[in-house]
């Protein structure tokens, strides 16, 4: 078997492992978000169609959020993997160079980096986007889940109803529905009865046997008796957000706020989103001169299991203090130049632990 196929063997295997790590802990955490999630079908009143795309829509930032930690334990994983079952000695032993190896590996790193980054930078605000513009266009669909019967109800913007009675299938008796509009304009609608239709999969709030009354912004009121009156819950407004917060703004639009903006903590928030796209990705490659030191130094032989515990530790500290930097850089200016800081001596620690290690390193 010739050098490039070993290589290349132990760069698939970190592949296999990296995509089932990824896999499962992406899986775990969307689920238990796709629970926390529910609260838009039973308070916000979106269908469970949108609750689905939504949910969906959100994998691309969980991926993002846990690739670089897992990048981190898979490359612990596999290197241990390698060396307890001897396959380091045995790829050793045919003469490959670790030092050739090592720096495969942190040609691919700096891929690896090269691609999350533009991942973070264009893929992840793109379903962002799109899961808010969802929910901004989408109107009311599961109506009869915002409200209480015997009780005053805020289902949406500028909406409040009072429903005596209702059952499961979406019959209403002894209705008061209030709506007040931007223009000053108001309506209430007193009636005995209502349901919720759907009609080619578009809800419907019907009212019957009732009365209207409209007040104008000029305090004149307007009364009309009727039998059926057809309200489309589109025009409902939902209680959802109706901006786009930072997290959902494509790169240009990120790097506008942060030259422009004269918001101060606006500027500081799109700040920190681009130090997350373009800058902590970079830790990827210093967290492999980390690892690295397992198949490289012959002196941590002895006290092996005691060196593996020590450096994974060091990984996980090194990447809660990224995260710590990363998060007060939304606050202060001081923390976004820490970051930079942080990444360049880290690499050049770990750039000298990786050469001090090659004097020892087993051929």
């Amino acid at each position: 078997m010739s050098k490039n196929k070993i290589q290349n063997y132990i760069i698939l295997e970190f592949l296999k492992d990296y995509a089932t790590l990824l896999f499962i802990f992406s899986l775990v955490i969307w689920l238990m978000q796709a629970v926390r999630l529910l609260d838009l079908v039973y308070q916000d009143g979106n269908t469970f169609v949108v609750y689905i795309q939504y949910t969906i829509f959100q994998l691309p930032k969980i991926i993002s959020r846990i690739s670089i930690i897992i990048f981190f334990i898979t490359i612990f994983w596999t290197i241990n993997n390698l060396e307890d079952n001897n396959e380091l000695k045995t790829i050793f032993f045919f003469g490959v160079d670790p030092k050739a190896l090592f720096f495969k590996l942190i040609k691919y790193s700096l891929l690896f980096a090269f691609a999350l980054i533009l991942f973070r930078a264009f893929i992840v605000p793109y379903f962002n986007y799109k899961s808010k513009k969802l929910l901004l266009e989408e109107g009311i669909g599961s109506f009869t889940s915002l409200i209480k019967k015997n009780n005053f109800n805020n289902p949406a913007i500028g909406t409040t109803v009072y429903i005596g009675e209702k059952n499961k299938i979406g019959e209403f008796k002894n209705i008061i529905l209030f709506q007040q509009y931007e223009s000053g304009k108001n309506k209430i609608i007193i009636s005995k009865d209502g349901i919720i239709a759907k009609v080619k999969n578009e809800s419907y709030f019907i009212t019957e046997n009732g009365i209207l009354f409209e007040t104008d912004s000029d305090g004149s009121i307007s009364q009309l008796n009727f039998d059926k009156i057809t309200s489309d819950l589109k025009n409902f407004k939902k209680k959802s957000a109706d901006y786009y917060k930072i997290q959902e703004l494509f790169f240009f639009e990120l790097l506008s706020k942060f030259l422009y903006e004269k918001n101060i903590k606006e500027k500081l928030a799109s700040l920190s989103e681009l130090l997350r796209m373009f800058v902590a990705p970079l830790i990827i490659p210093p967290l492999l001169l980390l690892v690295s030191v397992l198949f490289l130094n012959e002196e941590y032989k002895i006290n092996r299991k005691i060196i593996k515990i020590y450096l994974f530790t060091v990984g996980l500290f090194l990447l809660f203090i990224l995260e710590y930097l990363l998060f007060y850089s939304s606050k202060k200016i001081f923390f976004g130049y820490a970051v930079f800081f942080y990444l360049i001596s880290i690499v050049i620690l770990n750039l000298y632990i990786s050469n001090k290690s090659f004097k020892n390193a087993s051929v």
